[in-house]
């Protein structure tokens, strides 16, 4: 589940996002700017700035250059983050144990974390259903980097709140969870700019809710308690 966050400035961000024409590896596609985004900018943006178009951005080298081979280098104002680890490349089979279903959330965090820093969100994809609310971040994000933005920061893990519980009439598993997340940044290739900071806790914990099938965990959904 992914939570809300109070949007915090943009100052050095836009900054280095400004320099963006000296960077290499240039993107040839302009987004059209999601609703959260524009109203993010909107929210961000001086009256006198919002009249004057944005500068398109063009995404390069995190650290204005190209790490070397191997080198793994973050996400910053400049482009996404280089030479991130991939993940395992298809989901493991694992025990039908609580301990079985912290070893799939550990695999899906690192899937859903590659997606986030580079994009590709063919691996986390494999761990969710396609109704649930991960699902549809991660089209999002795959639009976002298609079209030449990418995203800083953003990384979560996960923590465990409670036992493995069974809902015998419903055939579904539930855990409660913890996310953890410091700022959310998502820069749109046309200069809007999404920074979401985690000032407000009070919905970071929440259920995963689960399906186990032929030694395979998947995530179905994501409720708060008063849902469930």
């Amino acid at each position: 589940m992914l939570g809300s966050g109070a949007l915090v400035g943009l100052g050095a961000l836009l900054a280095a996002c400004g320099q963006q024409a000296n960077n290499e590896a240039a993107a040839t596609a302009t987004a059209a700017p999601s609703e959260t985004a524009s109203a993010s900018a909107a929210a961000t943006e001086s009256p006198s700035a919002s009249t004057t178009p944005k500068p398109k951005v063009t995404r390069g080298y995190s650290g204005q250059s190209k790490a070397p081979d191997g080198e793994y280098r973050k996400a910053d104002g400049y482009g996404p983050a280089q030479n991130v680890p991939k993940p395992r490349n298809e989901p493991a089979q694992y025990p039908e144990t609580e301990e079985g279903l912290n070893r799939m959330m550990e695999d899906w965090v690192n899937a859903h974390n590659y997606a986030i820093q580079t994009g590709d969100c063919s691996y986390a994809f494999k761990y969710v259903t396609e109704d649930t609310e991960e699902y549809g971040f991660y089209k999002y994000i795959e639009i976002l980097y298609k079209n030449g933005g990418w995203a800083v920061d953003s990384l979560d893990s996960y923590q465990s709140e409670s036992a493995l519980f069974y809902d015998e009439s419903k055939k579904i598993y539930r855990m409660k969870v913890r996310r953890i997340w410091s700022t959310e940044i998502y820069i749109e290739s046309n200069g809007d700019i999404t920074r979401k900071a985690n000032t407000d806790t009070s919905d970071d914990t929440f259920y995963f809710l689960y399906t186990y099938s032929n030694g395979y965990w998947k995530i179905i959904d994501s409720k708060y308690e008063n849902e469930l």
